[in-house]
């Protein structure tokens, strides 16, 4: 067929009925009562990626081996490009690189790096940006926990059920406002299901085991059904000790250049207060019909686990004359309060629990020229508490309610697209001894339009948005206990508006190759932290301070890609440049603040505990980067392929106003190479990833050096028999025993990353 010509879409239409939207279990569960029969969606796609085969009969009756049901012609479509700027992970893939966290999930994808806060916090960075500029979602609606507030925030969304992961940076992005304007993670784990199982049950179930830390994880997942009714379950336990590396946790040239300590308490082999246990499970409900769906679920997770010590508590070696009140520092009797180990040296631990309800309808050409219309909601219950030396300090709460209506339309044989409104209501508060944010309100509406038009080998795209936030903050004046700062007043309200507005266009010269010139321009809000932080946060060992002054960011990204795939190599590369006028950050002042004296210097003069001071501020920044993959197949054996894979991502940021100096915070540039072996049942290969030092860190930041990465993984498919398909891994990490600071953590200084670690796991489907 001429790829000049729109192909048909042939799609079998699922029987799922409508959902008008509810904010409340009970009424929610009334309504889906009332909707009518279903029929059974596309099945799973579990560990294999290769689409199973239909083989019809060769007899002289001509009766074929597979009956098919009707299929109902639903207009045109235009033909999809190959896209350079979306990566979607799923199926065997998604299996092998699942961690522990997001973040080290998405560790090995092109453009993206992890923010590591040690094993139980990873945050995805993509192209260098994230809190903030990138949306963390779960199948479409934000996770809402408080990664955006500080880095030591774990994602509220556990990899281990998820089905699918897209990283998008396109267009597409549009549809989710300011915090999507660095790209956008969304986890798709369908606990609203969308099928009903062939033999009445379905379902998964998965465990693993990391020598490092003796970490185990376990899931599982249930999808049962019939007729008119699907039901999904599911749940996790996750349990690990402290991380082994192979040196000392705490750089203590760093501490003694910051803050002119010599007498650091450092260990070797482990990073101390890095274990982690989190529980969760999930329940959801379905109702499908001849054209409409409706379904919701109930999902709720613990994860509590502790953030890296550093130089936090007294040094019992310099006491200032205190130590002399005991006969030896063994011997606390009577003064465990005071010198006691979590005293001296108090453990940082965060608990955090979330539990959130989602809802979601979606009816299928209910006129013509409407091809659907959709209903997402989720309520969002989010409580982190912060527990120092045993003592709840601070405790922050999100209540968060989502919700986003689409209409997709193909009014015009070649012209198809989105019409879309948005909306978050969200109260937030940082209550207790470290409450550096106060009791803040936000709501925020967003209209929005995605448009596709084909016309012979070229695809147009364009985006626009328009959203307006209010901030309320319900306190007057922000002041800090104890310190001469004056105290900064505040106005009740704080409004921005902002217009966001995409356009690319694809050009596609053969069916295998695709060209893509992107421009965006996407405004984003100054967020709650951002406008109102005043105070210490210990986690972070940061004394924040925000800017009530902030004016809304503004990007404008040039990205150009080109995407090759043949039989035999595919090829993907991606060059972008990224001018951010008025571009938010945190700058490190040189100043320390002494909590236990409340007050501010420019060099710690006493033993007592000291913190950087980090400042919001804004100027303007350009980012320019690129992403480059070679995939190939180097020789086609009898029953495998031997695969090449040559990598490499980069990015460079600098500020343009005030001096060009280096934006904080970066990946360095990175590249590699990684061989495997693919057969029909076991698949291996072997990856090494070299890292260059990061010579530009920023202001009063510190350069990271640079570090080998080696990595295996294998893996093997067996059936047992009609019932189940077993699949047994295994994966290695940092196998060289490297000791690895990451340029993009705040706590490279106090904790490098893991040392070498296996992971062993199976996973059976039935």
């Amino acid at each position: 067929m001429n790829n000049c010509l729109p192909t048909l879409f042939l799609r079998i239409k699922p029987q799922r009925p409508l959902l008008a939207g509810f904010r409340h279990w009970q009424i929610a569960t009334s309504i889906l009562l009332a909707i009518g029969t279903f029929h059974h969606a596309l099945a799973d796609d579990e560990i294999s990626d290769t689409p199973p085969r239909v083989v019809l009969s060769d007899s002289a009756d001509q009766t074929p081996a597979v009956t098919l049901e009707p299929m109902t012609i639903m207009g045109t479509a235009i033909p999809q490009p190959l896209k350079s700027n979306t990566s979607i992970l799923k199926g065997r893939s998604l299996r092998l690189q699942q961690g522990d966290t997001l973040g080290t999930t998405l560790d090995k994808e092109l453009g993206l790096s992890n923010a590591s806060y040690g094993p139980g916090v990873g945050v995805p960075v993509i192209r260098g940006l994230t809190g903030s500029r990138v949306r963390m979602l779960q199948s479409g609606i934000g996770s809402h926990d408080a990664t955006s507030l500080s880095p030591d925030h774990a994602v509220a969304i556990d990899p281990l059920f998820a089905e699918e992961i897209s990283i998008i940076r396109g267009p597409e992005t549009i549809k989710y406002g300011g915090n999507a304007i660095g790209g956008i993670v969304d986890v798709k784990d369908y606990r609203i299901p969308e099928r009903v199982p062939q033999n009445l049950i379905d379902g998964s179930i998965e465990s693993r085991y990391d020598t490092n830390g003796h970490g185990t994880n376990s899931a599982f997942k249930l999808n049962l059904g019939k007729e008119w009714l699907a039901l999904s379950l599911g749940g996790f336990l996750r349990d690990r000790g402290d991380t082994r590396i192979p040196g000392k946790p705490i750089d203590e040239a760093f501490i003694q250049q910051q803050f002119g300590l010599t007498d650091i308490q450092n260990v070797t082999g482990k990073i101390p207060n890095t274990d982690s246990k989190s529980t969760g499970g999930f329940a959801g409900i379905s109702w499908l019909g001849e054209s409409a769906m409706a379904g919701m679920s109930i999902s709720h997770m613990d994860n509590r686990y502790g953030v890296p010590k550093g130089s936090h508590g007294l040094d019992p070696n310099h006491l200032d004359g205190l130590e002399l009140i005991l006969p030896q520092l063994s011997d606390l009797t009577g003064f465990e309060d005071i010198f006691g180990p979590q005293a001296l040296f108090p453990s940082i631990r965060m608990n955090m629990r979330q539990t959130r309800y989602d809802f979601k309808s979606e009816w299928y050409e209910p006129i013509r020229g409407i091809e659907r219309i959709g209903f997402r909601y989720g309520l969002v219950d989010y409580q982190h508490t912060e527990i120092e030396g045993g003592t709840p300090f601070t405790q922050f709460k999100n209540d968060v309610g989502e919700g986003r209506f689409e209409i997709d339309h193909n009014f015009f044989q070649r012209l198809t697209g989105t019409v879309g409104v948005q909306w978050i209501n969200r109260d937030f508060a940082a209550l207790g001894v470290e409450t550096f944010v106060p009791e803040t309100r936000q709501n925020l509406l967003g209209l929005y339009t995605t448009q596709q038009y084909a016309w012979d080998n070229w695809i147009f795209s364009s985006g626009l948005r328009f959203e307006q936030s209010r901030i309320n903050p319900r306190a007057n004046q922000l002041s800090l206990r104890g310190s001469a700062l004056p105290p900064i007043p505040l106005p009740d309200e704080m409004k921005y508006r902002a217009v966001s507005a995409s356009a690319s266009v694809q050009w596609l010269p053969l069916k295998d190759t695709s060209v893509m010139l992107l421009f965006n321009h996407s405004k984003r809000s100054p967020d709650i932290q951002e406008l109102l932080s005043l105070g210490p946060h210990l986690s972070t060992r940061s004394f924040d301070i925000g800017n009530v002054q902030l004016t809304n960011e503004t990007m404008n990204m040039i990205d150009l890609g080109f995407n090759l795939k043949k039989e035999r190599f595919s090829l993907r590369v991606n060059g972008y440049y990224n001018r951010s006028n008025n571009f938010i950050y945190q700058r490190n002042t040189g100043l320390v603040y002494e909590i236990d004296n409340e007050v501010i210097r420019q060099r710690c003069v006493s033993q007592a505990e000291c913190v950087s001071i980090f400042a919001y501020d804004q100027r303007n920044a350009e980012f320019i980067g690129y992403e480059s993959e070679l995939e190939a197949r180097l020789y086609r054996l009898a029953q495998g392929d031997v695969l090449l894979t040559l990598f490499s991502d980069y990015v460079r940021g600098r500020f343009v106003q005030g001096g060009r100096d280096d934006i904080p915070r970066l990946p360095p540039l990175r590249y590699g190479t990684e061989l495997g072996f693919s057969h029909a049942k076991w698949h291996t290969a072997l990856r090494y990833t070299r890292a260059e030092a990061q010579n530009f860190p920023g202001e009063n930041e510190t350069r990271t050096r640079g570090y080998h990465l080696l990595t295996v993984s294998a893996d093997y498919q067996m059936g047992l028999g009609k019932w189940a398909d077993l699949w047994l891994f295994v994966r290695g990490t940092n196998l060289l025993n490297e000791e690895i600071r990451s340029a993009v953590s705040f706590l490279r200084n106090f904790a490098p990353e893991p040392g070498r670690s296996l992971v062993f796991g199976l996973r059976a489907t039935f």
